[in-house]
């Protein structure tokens, strides 16, 4: 049995995994500030809540302290809001920041795909296919004519088609080649191969019994 071929792929994204790392290592410092924030932001609604509760039954006295406490409450919430919204805008300008940075190495990394030929290896199969195809074609186009010259010496006497007159039929170099049954204008499609170069295969793929 042949085994398929493993295919392996050198990184691709060295350079931008790289670059990636420090990129998520700036938003995990973002979103831990921001963790944080809403974390004292639910702190201080249930806090809120509670004032409000308690404010319907208190007495006058308490409900001045109650108010003063709601106003620092609604000041903190609006001092959390604006630190939120800052932290939207600080990961919007990293965002930016670190667009011309992957731009950067992305092209760097883009010499390295550079070197997967996918026309090489089209090439080269192409030339496997046919080689292998036409050498038995040749080895049975050799064997017929090693007896042809024999075989056509009756076949091919005038007695002999007269009373075979279907004779000449029965032996022609086109019934000792291999057989071949395709119904496409090719055996590989150019649509084929360039859906094969982003990692499809046709649907109607069968694996042959010899590739593993």
């Amino acid at each position: 049995m042949k085994k398929k071929n493993e295919v392996k792929v050198k990184d691709l994204f060295a350079e931008t995994k790289k670059a990636i790392f420090l990129y998520k290592e700036k938003v995990v410092e973002i979103d831990q500030q921001q963790d944080e924030l809403e974390i004292e932001l639910v702190a201080l609604q249930e806090e809120m809540t509670n004032i409000l509760l308690d404010s319907e039954n208190a007495p006058i006295s308490d409900r001045v302290y109650l108010r003063i406490r709601q106003k620092e409450v609604v000041q903190k919430t609006e001092i959390i809001g604006t630190l939120l919204e800052e932290l939207e805008e600080e990961r919007t300008a990293l965002k930016l920041s670190f667009v011309p940075v992957y731009q950067s190495v992305l092209k760097q990394d883009r010499t390295t795909s550079a070197k997967f030929d996918a026309t090489e290896i089209a090439e080269k199969y192409r030339y496997l296919l046919l080689t292998e195809i036409a050498e038995i074609g040749m080895e049975m186009r050799g064997q017929y004519f090693s007896i042809a010259n024999d075989i056509l010496e009756v076949f091919e006497d005038p007695t002999v088609k007269e009373n075979y007159p279907r004779i000449e039929h029965s032996f022609t170099q086109e019934q000792y080649t291999p057989s071949l049954s395709w119904f496409e204008n090719s055996i590989v499609s150019k649509q084929e191969a360039f859906s094969a170069v982003r990692g499809n295969l046709p649907t109607n793929l069968k694996q042959p019994k010899d590739v593993q």
